[in-house]
């Protein structure tokens, strides 16, 4: 079997007239079936634009090619059974880890979204987002107007987020302020301190127990918090800064596997485990979940 070029990224100007799928082939010496599976998953951008499928390819367009594009595992999952609360303008998923929850720059199709999209046949819109290493619960709106109503709940604080976590040391009780810096690169950096134009990172941590999870250490706490903002990695970030990272978190510098009695678990040890709120005609939605390890 012939293998992909090992340059992560390819940049092609055209000079003649051909297809994509000719120029992946003749240009970046693929097979017509790694050219045409490229196109499929949507690794191939043509003037800056994700191609759809084969297209005419004219002379001065700039074609760019994600040769090696991140994979993930969605053929493991019943995406039916992943959806726990169907309504008529939402539903509640819960998230398996390992899976981005939309569309990434290389791979439009292996997401939440559009597993989900395929699954229920339902056009469904982006309220909330889990890091791709986390799992739980999850809110996708059904309608624009649920989004924007989601979003404006969000926005104003009103919707009740509490996640668990495996630590491997005990975090303190109480509420938790740090500062990220506002940066696109991960890890993200926090400081107790204030900074100017660092952005405001609140959580409370409102139980803290010992684990009866056999995880590979000492000992372990499940972490009960409440999270006041949504930045991006927070509560990751924030929990490593305490001195206190999440199992599994090699980024934000975990020793410990993610794993439960020798059985490697994917992701990392940080699960969405409860969200609710009051709808505009004041319905209370409230729904909750245990985390694997329980």
């Amino acid at each position: 079997m012939t293998t992909m070029p090992q340059d992560r990224i390819g940049h092609y100007l055209s000079k003649n007239e051909k297809t994509l799928l000719e120029c992946l082939v003749g240009h970046f010496g693929l097979t017509s079936e790694q050219g045409e599976r490229l196109l499929t998953i949507g690794a191939v951008y043509q003037d800056r634009q994700r191609a759809k499928s084969d297209q005419a390819l004219l002379p001065g367009q700039y074609v760019r090619v994600h040769l090696q594009p991140k994979r993930f595992p969605v053929e493991r999952i019943d995406w039916r059974k992943a959806a726990v609360h169907h309504d008529e303008d939402f539903l509640v998923v819960n998230k398996p880890a390992g899976i981005p929850v939309h569309a990434t720059l290389d791979n439009q199709l292996e997401n939440i979204l559009h597993q989900l999209q395929v699954a229920v046949g339902d056009s469904l819109y982006v309220t909330q987002r889990l890091d791709t290493e986390v799992s739980g619960l999850i809110v996708f709106a059904k309608t624009k107007e649920f989004q924007r109503q989601f979003n404006r709940l969000l926005a104003e604080r009103k919707v009740a987020k509490r996640y668990r976590a495996l630590v491997t040391s005990a975090p303190e009780l109480g509420r938790h302020i740090h500062f990220m810096e506002p940066s696109a690169r991960s890890p993200k950096k926090v400081s107790a301190e204030t900074r100017l134009n660092w952005l405001e990172c609140s959580l409370r941590v409102v139980n803290v127990r010992p684990s009866g999870c056999p995880i590979p250490a000492p000992c372990a706490f499940d972490v009960e918090i409440d999270l006041e903002t949504g930045r991006t990695h927070q509560i990751r970030a924030q929990l490593s800064a305490m001195g206190c990272p999440i199992v599994g978190d090699t980024l934000y510098g975990s020793r410990t596997r993610y794993e439960v009695n020798g059985t490697p678990l994917p992701g990392i040890a940080l699960f969405s485990a409860s969200t609710s709120w009051s709808s505009p005609e004041g319905k209370e939605w409230s729904f909750a979940l245990s985390p694997g390890w329980r």
